[in-house]
């Protein structure tokens, strides 16, 4: 039975957490310092929910909203999300990877489809939803003309790393309204939404500028 976004009540603190330097995403890499202007609209793919893993299916689920509202407060582009119905009556799948080998002609259809000039392929690849939350993501934007990467993340966020915590806590101070860490298992080293909020928002962080 999968594990609910709802975080439990185990303590989780660190004496050394307050000298900790905030982590910051290392495995990143860009094409160049500046996304090209004619990558305006990106297909965002669903991510792939594992059928073995229903841990990482909820996950998935839950955070694919997550994922989408971070790249749409980004502004860098305009975000069609493809459903898995839609990306289903073009290809017969509905999550793809960019690992994957992909069909010859997935960017066209998804270009005309669309009207996208890239695509993003993301996928949630780890995910433990009880303290010390654990959440991994792996994102990769192609543009649908000469299939280039322009940028690419794979990223794994420990809660119980001092420096991730800080980062996260750090986070929640300033975009969640939350002062200072809350009791009860509902601040954002508990809670695998808010959680997985600072990790979406930290991956997205890295995109290039415009």
């Amino acid at each position: 039975m999968p594990v609910l976004l709802a975080g439990c009540a185990t303590p989780l603190s660190s004496p050394r957490r307050a000298l900790a330097t905030p982590y910051q995403p290392a495995n990143v890499y860009c094409r160049q310092t500046r996304l090209p202007a004619a990558i305006q609209r990106v297909a965002l793919l669903p991510l792939p929910q594992s059928v073995v893993d229903a841990d990482q299916a909820a996950g998935a689920e839950a955070l694919e909203s997550v994922l989408a509202g971070e790249l749409n407060k980004r502004n860098l582009f305009e975000i069609v999300p493809v459903s898995p119905d839609t990306l289903r009556a073009l290809t017969d799948r509905d999550s793809w990877s960019a690992e994957e080998r992909l069909p010859h002609d997935l960017f066209e259809r998804l270009r005309q489809a669309t009207g996208c000039d890239a695509v993003l392929f993301a996928s949630l690849t780890s995910f433990q939803a009880y303290p010390p939350l654990r959440m991994g993501w792996k994102l990769r934007l192609v543009d649908c003309h000469e299939n280039q990467t322009w940028w690419a993340v794979d990223e794994v966020f420990d809660a119980g790393s001092d420096s991730v915590a800080a980062a996260a806590e750090a986070y929640a101070r300033t975009n969640l309204n939350q002062p200072t860490p809350l009791p009860g298992g509902s601040g954002v080293l508990y809670s695998p939404r808010r959680f997985g909020q600072y990790t979406a928002y930290a991956v997205v962080s890295t995109l290039p500028e415009r």
